[in-house]
């Protein structure tokens, strides 16, 4: 199994996000999103070593949602698509990125391993 996986750098630090190939097409449209915003993505060597989601546990009380909500990713797109369980945050691993290349479409960036980056902007 190729793990799938997208590290997005931005202004509020890194978000990394894990899922399975059966949401690679939620996943590529999210990024082509980005794609036609600017954004570039970077194929890099897996770092996962064929990590998987980690397993949800069901709420066994509805106070245990509220209780436990500490965690806000900072990008409205790849938060929603956590929130639909197509995919789990996950934590960044400490081993550093190796570039293998620019990633030409969202189709083969949904499909590997990558880190995103925003555009450019002058101040």
């Amino acid at each position: 199994m190729t793990t799938r996986a997208l590290t997005m750098l931005n202004t509020a630090g890194d978000v990394t996000i894990i899922w399975e190939a059966d949401s690679d097409d939620a996943m590529e449209a999210i990024i082509a999103e980005k794609m036609k915003a600017g954004c570039s993505f970077f194929i890099i060597e897996p770092r996962f070593g064929g990590l998987a989601a980690p397993a949800r546990k069901p709420l066994k009380d509805a106070a245990d949602a509220r209780k436990h909500r500490a965690l806000a990713i900072p990008d409205e797109d790849l938060s929603a698509f956590v929130g639909a369980g197509a995919g789990a945050l996950t934590t960044t691993p400490n081993v550093p990125a190796k570039t293998v290349r620019r990633a030409k479409t969202a189709k083969e960036a949904a499909q590997t391993e990558t880190v995103g980056v925003q555009a450019r902007r002058g101040g």
